[in-house]
């Protein structure tokens, strides 16, 4: 009855939204609108869109707000060529579980940068540290962008662009309510800064995860627990501006017996804390950008026996920070354009309670792009960029060349066609090798994990009106050494887990984006991709991720109301990472992750100019999917109500 009645809520909204779309559909004034948007980051100047080699989607802060997304991970989630895997169904960490978003099936292929600044923790493209409040839009760059920012962009890059505080002086209070996250938070801003600092609360999900894989079968829940954030941006200068974003989680799990909900093997508590720090500095007269970073990711755990022993393990209690300085400068030659830069970049990772698996890591680099433009309609970029990895306590010395060439041919004044074509890498983690102990340490830093290395090629077709966009792009990643944890049986007592190089990674599809402005007061959007993400290890093939994502999305807005509803369907996805029925019954049967579903709807509506009341439904099918190949599952049905005072 639940189900049925959740679907019904469902049909109810999606019908009166598409309802209303066909209404309005049939207006002829449509308001221009710029779809042709500006974007920093995937040539390191400002481009417009449709000039740009490369698939892109920019995120505003009202597509956040319209979506009632309440992290990152979910303002990404409807973007085309995008799925993630987290540990609960909003997209945060778990302590040293962290989740991820994919770009093109890729797993630790996303560079996630902070207003340009790298801040992934072990190859992770984690985004659970940054608020949603402080976001001013969100670029999302698809394809290989090793040359102008190093290892990890082997599957794109996403830049998350913060607020700027360049408004009037405001405060603005907020509170929420819901069956699943409650939270509170204060915003203030003003000429040259904006500031936030908030909590939330989230409600304990049972049976969080399944784990049927014993002999009796099992599942994880996941206790109620709080996280607090807070933000700042501040113009210490003209040039000079700095950032600040700090997270804490403490999250905490429990395995129970499907039978009885008693408590069978470790709790699992967390605190998991964030503090990432950068200063920028940008002189647009002598056209050079600065960017110093600071990241600092802490996890400290403990293991709760059901005897209420605590014990702690060395690998779940680290400290890793990256200090990271990039430099560049842009120089004009009439019509054609040369950035060139240096990077420098400090990893270390320290476990808390050992030292047996300390490490650091040091890198260097510099790049070129020249730009070269032939005629209004065809320009080139071709680009280069050299970096050298400095020996470690467990690797050697590594470099890396990669060149990339990229063109664009405008059609007409709405239309485009490019390509890209270039190398990319990846380098190992810094902590790649925690798992090893004993005899097989030795044997890990005798055996260096070989980065993942190799080329990708892309041709893409863009049409952007005043009203519309269509976007195309087929490509293909064929990368080798993919990255892969192993267990190794050297000795009979030294049995672990290590990161090692398999043979290759490959995926081809196309990408398809459908963006219209039907008024100003009726829009929506469509994309699918259709994609084949494969690793080959011995002649054995596995599948990386969903090979068909399908996103669509219908805003409203009239007077003082707003609306949205939007959908993902995610087919044909991998198997889970656990067989089902497991050793233990002496057989194997692994499990395909069904097909997922997550329809969503938000309303707002704002009485007056400083006050706002803000409505979302999320999981409206109240679908039980898997959001990860660990088997952990999609939240149910869950809602939030907002209210917002500004003054």
């Amino acid at each position: 009855m639940k189900k049925l009645s959740s679907k019904l809520l469902a049909g109810l909204v999606l019908g009166s939204v598409l309802m209303t779309g066909t209404a309005f559909a049939a207006e002829e004034s449509v308001d221009s609108f710029d779809l042709d948007q500006i974007v920093v980051t995937a040539q390191r100047t400002e481009t417009k869109d449709l000039t740009t080699a490369a698939a892109l989607t920019v995120i505003t802060a009202e597509d956040i707000e319209m979506k009632g997304a309440t992290t990152i991970t979910e303002a990404l989630r409807m973007t085309a060529g995008i799925t993630d895997t987290s540990y609960n169904g909003n997209g945060d960490d778990f302590g040293s579980s962290q989740s991820r978003v994919y770009l093109r099936g890729f797993d630790k292929g996303a560079l996630v940068l902070l207003n340009g600044a790298p801040i992934n923790i072990f190859n992770y493209a984690s985004l659970s540290g940054i608020p949603v409040e402080a976001v001013e839009r969100i670029e999302v760059v698809r394809g290989a962008q090793s040359v102008l920012y190093g290892s990890e962009a082997m599957g794109g890059v996403i830049n998350v662009i913060t607020k700027s505080g360049n408004g009037k002086q405001k405060t603005t209070l907020s509170g929420t309510a819901g069956n699943y996250l409650k939270k509170a938070s204060v915003t203030v801003e003003g000429e040259g800064y904006v500031a936030t600092i908030g909590k939330d609360y989230i409600h304990r999900y049972d049976r969080a995860q399944i784990r049927p894989k014993y002999t009796t079968p099992q599942y994880r829940d996941v206790s109620k627990y709080t996280k607090d954030n807070a933000f700042i941006s501040l113009d210490l200068s003209k040039n000079l501006k700095f950032n600040y974003i700090y997270n804490q989680m403490d999250p905490m799990y429990t395995n129970r017996l499907f039978s009885t909900g008693k408590q069978t093997g470790n709790a699992y508590r967390y605190k998991d804390t964030k503090n990432l720090a950068s200063l920028i500095y940008t002189d647009k007269e002598n056209q050079t950008r600065t960017v110093l970073a600071y990241n600092v990711k802490k996890c400290e755990s403990e293991n709760i026996s059901t005897a209420g022993k605590i014990s702690r393990t060395d690998s779940s209690n680290y400290e890793a920070s990256n200090l990271f300085l990039d430099s560049q400068k842009k120089w004009d030659f009439g019509k054609d354009s040369l950035i060139a830069g240096v990077n420098l970049k400090r990893e270390k990772y320290d476990q808390l309670y050992a030292n047996s698996a300390d490490n650091s890591r040091t890198s260097y680099g510099a790049y070129i792009s020249y730009t070269k433009v032939f005629s209004d309609k065809f320009n080139a970029i071709i680009g280069v960029r050299g970096q050298r990895y400095e020996e470690s306590d467990w690797d050697g010395s590594n470099h890396a060349l990669t060149p990339q060439l990229q063109t664009v041919y405008k059609i007409n004044d709405n239309s485009s066609w490019y390509t890209n074509i270039g190398k990319a890498f990846e380098m190992p983690a810094v902590n790649s090798h925690t798992s090893a102990g004993g005899t097989s340490a030795d044997i890990v830093r005798k055996n260096s994990v070989k980065p993942e290395e190799g080329w990708n090629y892309e041709t893409g077709y863009k049409r952007i009106t005043d009203s519309s966009a269509f976007k195309v792009a087929a490509f293909y990643m064929d990368y080798k050494n993919k990255f892969a944890w192993k267990n190794f049986d050297w000795l009979p007592s030294d049995k672990n887990k290590i990161q090692v190089n398999i043979g290759k990674f490959e995926n081809k599809g196309v990408e398809i984006e459908y963006a219209k402005k039907v008024s100003d007061k009726f829009s929506y959007n469509l994309n699918a991709t259709f994609q084949d993400p494969i690793s080959k290890d011995e002649g054995v093939k596995t599948q990386e991720s969903a090979r068909i994502i399908l996103n669509g999305g219908v805003d409203y807005k009239v007077g003082k109301f707003k609306s949205n509803i939007n959908c993902s369907y995610y087919l044909d996805r991998e198997n889970s990472y656990y067989d089902w029925g497991g050793a233990t019954l002496g057989k194997k049967s692994p499990h395909r992750l069904t097909d997922r579903i997550k329809l969503n709807a938000s309303m707002s509506y704002a009485p007056a100019d400083n006050h706002k009341f803000v409505l979302n439904m999320y999981n409206l099918l109240d679908r039980h999917d898997y959001v990860s190949t660990y088997d952990y599952r999609d939240l149910p049905f869950n809602w939030t109500l907002t209210y917002q005072i500004s003054f």
